[in-house]
């Protein structure tokens, strides 16, 4: 998996968060990583992780969705979904736009 583009990040004493698309052999991949106190003491674990995967159709779909090639892809992705509420919006242009996606929520 390689990361294409970061959308969100914090980097504080009691929470580290890092929000950004990754490709994985053609599907788009939206993560946040979240660790630090913050994370500890709702989750009781030191990290967790959202995840919204859509296959490689949808990502295909989400492309011409978003008037993005190859080259402008990461760029259209930041355009759109840039900053701390890029879950909220990406989850809602893909249920608006009828993308299925995959959810998954992640603890150590």
């Amino acid at each position: 998996m390689k990361e294409i583009v970061e959308c969100y990040k914090v980097d504080t004493i009691s929470l580290q968060r890092n929000d950004g698309f990754w490709l994985d052999d053609g599907r788009l991949v939206l993560r946040s990583v979240n660790v630090g106190e913050l994370v500890a003491d709702r989750y009781q674990s030191p990290y967790a992780e959202a995840r919204f995967s859509l296959d490689v159709k949808d990502t295909k779909a989400l492309m011409l969705l978003l008037d993005a090639d190859d080259d402008s892809f990461s760029y259209r992705l930041k355009q759109h979904f840039d900053g701390a509420s890029v879950l909220d919006r990406f989850k809602r242009f893909c249920d608006e736009h009828q993308l299925k996606y995959e959810y998954r929520f992640i603890t150590d």
